[in-house]
């Protein structure tokens, strides 16, 4: 029988599922990822899932995770009759991170409206995160990334649990022509260098290559999922391997980017792309989605170098 925290991540997110377990698979995860979804049921349904994966896939660990059991998983969620997490529940468990698992490959943590954390709490988290005590998963789900402190955003790998046309996004190239996708990304890189470098052509970028390359709503979410990983490689590509970058043939630029910024300015740049999160609940054309992050981009850098035309 199969445990009800699986039936629903399967409904769900089949696509997301098949992906991980894949990445499981290969030995390809990586130890941090923050889960963004607008379903808190099933997005903690599918963190339960992977840490079952992780664990082991049998039907003894599915009840032992369904009834909080698993001595090797943690999963914290806000109190009953709250809303927000408490540092009282982050404190109890740093123990947890300073030891090593008992019975699977790696401990695992489902940390749940990470968003909520005030900054100590998040603070005492991320000295973990940075200095794990052994092979660990650490899965930290919100409803809104842009509401996650940056200092914990940027050293995770962000996956949106998105909803499209009835049907989860997935592996978001499933479906998309390959032609389109080696054609999109490189109009994407060309306009993000533009941008982060405030050069005018950046917004005629926007009419011109970028709106008339994603007239569907898949493809403008996978460009703003790749824009996604773009701000996350920036800020982090000196602290870890090109194996963990999502775009590792973009060091160079990133390199580049370091010696132009200061990581302030990187973090707040990279936090306006990230707030883009919240106008797709209004009423705004992509394109003028596009133009503001472009604009925002701008404000956030300030002016550099007076050798191009800047904004």
């Amino acid at each position: 029988m199969t445990a009800d925290f699986i039936e629903l991540a399967q409904k769900t997110y089949p696509k997301q599922l098949a992906r991980f377990e894949q990445l499981i698979t290969d030995d390809h995860l990586s130890h941090l990822y923050l889960l963004a979804g607008s379903n808190p049921q099933a997005k903690l349904a599918f963190a339960r899932s992977l840490a079952w994966l992780v664990a082991g896939p049998t039907e003894r660990n599915a009840l032992r995770i369904e009834q909080n059991d698993h001595p090797d998983i943690f999963i914290v969620t806000p109190e009953a009759g709250s809303d927000a997490l408490k540092v009282g529940q982050i404190r109890a468990l740093m123990p947890e991170f300073t030891t090593t698992s008992l019975e699977s490959s790696r401990k695992i943590f489902i940390i749940d409206q990470v968003q909520t954390m005030t900054t100590s709490a998040a603070n005492s988290l991320l000295k973990f995160i940075e200095e794990p005590a052994g092979p660990q998963l650490i899965l930290l789900l919100t409803d809104s990334v842009a509401e996650v402190l940056p200092t914990i955003r940027s050293r995770a790998q962000v996956v949106h649990l998105h909803t499209l046309k009835g049907e989860e996004l997935g592996d978001q190239t499933t479906g998309l022509d390959e032609d389109w996708v080696d054609k999109a990304q490189p109009i994407l890189f060309k306009w993000f260098e533009k941008a982060m470098q405030r050069d005018l052509s950046a917004f005629s970028l926007v009419q011109t290559q970028l709106v008339p390359v994603a007239t569907e709503k898949q493809q403008q979410n996978l460009l703003l999922e790749w824009l996604h990983q773009l701000t996350r490689d920036m800020i982090v590509f000196n602290q870890i391997g090109d194996q963990r970058l999502f775009f590792p043939q973009l060091r160079g630029f990133y390199t580049s980017l370091h010696r132009q910024y200061t990581l302030d300015q990187l973090m707040a740049a990279g936090d306006s792309v990230l707030a883009d999160d919240d106008l797709r609940k209004i009423n705004l054309s992509w394109q003028s989605r596009l133009e503001k992050i472009t604009l925002d981009l701008s404000l956030e850098l300030g002016v550099n170098d007076a050798s191009t035309k800047k904004f």
